[in-house]
């Protein structure tokens, strides 16, 4: 496994969304390392919670540390592209990580 983040390596092209398990393993079965688990996947705190909560929501994670955005950002500007995409099933995913992003107080 690479010496680097979840995050660093799926936008390097190394790992994809599944493989976000083998590093959530692999931070079980380090020995020596002091970082938390969302830091060790390379997310902030409120971006794992949202993670954890919302496990669709990765996509949007990765795309808001690719274009420098925050989670909620990258969702509202992904809910306005699908919206005029008219993809219906992706827009009631996007809508489901803003909604929880309005209900916890991060939007």
């Amino acid at each position: 496994m690479s010496k680097h983040t979840f995050v660093e390596d799926a936008l390097a092209g190394d790992a994809g969304i599944d493989d976000i398990d083998s590093y959530v393993d692999a931070w079980h079965d380090a020995e020596d390392s002091d970082l938390e688990l969302h830091e060790f996947l390379g997310m902030t705190w409120d971006e794992y919670r949202l993670w954890v909560e919302k496990p669709k929501s990765l996509r949007y994670i990765l795309s808001a540390h690719r274009n420098g955005h925050s989670v909620s950002e990258e969702v509202v500007k992904s809910q306005s592209e699908l919206a005029l995409a008219a993809r219906a099933g992706s827009t009631d995913e996007a809508e489901s990580v803003l909604t929880w992003l309005r209900k916890t107080g991060r939007l």
